[in-house]
């Protein structure tokens, strides 16, 4: 689970000579011990803050304001995705979610969304002095909740971390409402998915009404084994998503240098066209899938069918 920064507040602030007025001062202060409000009532370190990455600070933002809303409240939707480590489509500029009990419900602000369908027991776990939903019970949430695009990102992430589709679907409350929605998203679900780029462009590839792919598929080529993102084989198309990260970050680069990778990769793709079958391949990028126009012309052009432009598509603000 993510840690979340620590978080000062103005009880135990006391014990160390730092009373609310102080706190509050530290706030509005750019020196070195400037504070950052997260929460009412709650504070982190600057310098802390600023080495957090996204993830962390919002993952900070949760247990601030469930810390302020009391025991009975449960961590869930994207709150608890960002606790549990599960993936997001949009980020985490988003407000906090949390689950409680009617009588606790006082509607939503900019920077606080509350839920009221029960958690069972079993829906829940310890997290750091807080309880977040489950894995399934979360995937869920969001199924019914949120749009397609968001919704199969989740799901793909918590199957490819482990958990299995069974648990999944036993997750889905036949009498909520939404059921259908989460069913639908729980039935595109694939944990082969080996990112949230791969996750988003199934569903703008369903969108455009392509063929459904064959994730990972791996061919042999003098011996040595390649995976491929997505495969449609009755048209001889191999489709990749490429990131600059595959060219910017050491976890990738692996100690070689960005034209080491770039000449590793055209390597790799002139022996996948030497398979038998194997027509183009087609590389894209995150920003590519924000661009149906261009898309539709690409496969087109590449041999895929290509029926619909849908007229809800995978715009920057959808997601």
């Amino acid at each position: 689970m993510e840690r979340p920064l620590p978080i000062l507040r103005a009880g135990p602030a006391r014990e160390v000579s730092c009373d609310p007025t102080t706190l509050r001062r530290r706030a509005r202060s750019s020196g070195a011990d400037r504070l950052v409000r997260v929460g009412p009532n709650a504070f982190v370190e600057g310098t802390r803050w600023d080495s957090a990455g996204p993830r962390q600070r919002y993952v900070t933002r949760v247990y601030a304001r469930l810390g302020r809303i009391g025991t009975a409240a449960v961590a869930s939707h994207a709150s608890a995705a960002a606790v549990l480590g599960l993936p997001a489509l949009g980020g985490w500029e988003v407000p906090v979610h949390a689950t409680v009990p009617e009588t606790m419900y006082r509607g939503r602000t900019r920077d606080l969304v509350l839920h009221t369908r029960p958690v069972r027991a079993d829906e829940r776990l310890p997290a750091r002095g807080v309880r977040v939903t489950t894995v399934p019970r979360t995937v869920v949430d969001i199924a019914m909740r949120d749009d397609l695009r968001s919704a199969v990102v989740v799901a793909d992430g918590a199957l490819r971390a482990g958990t299995g589709a069974a648990e999944l679907a036993a997750a889905v409350d036949r009498r909520a409402r939404g059921h259908r929605r989460a069913e639908h998203v729980l039935g595109l679900a694939d944990g082969r998915a080996g990112s949230t780029a791969e996750s988003f462009a199934r569903v703008v590839f369903l969108e455009l009404g392509l063929p459904r792919p064959v994730l990972q598929q791996e061919f042999v080529v003098d011996g040595r084994r390649f995976s491929v993102d997505f495969w449609f084989p009755d048209q001889g198309v191999v489709v990749e998503i490429d990131g600059r990260a595959k060219y910017t970050q050491e976890r990738y680069l692996a100690g070689r240098s960005p034209t080491e990778v770039f000449l590793d990769e055209k390597r790799r793709h002139e022996r996948l066209l030497t398979v038998p079958g194997v027509r183009t391949i087609i590389q894209l990028e995150w920003r590519d899938l924000f661009d149906p126009d261009a898309l539709v012309r690409r496969f087109r052009a590449a041999g895929l069918p290509c029926p619909v432009r849908p007229a809800r598509s995978a715009r920057p603000g959808a997601a």
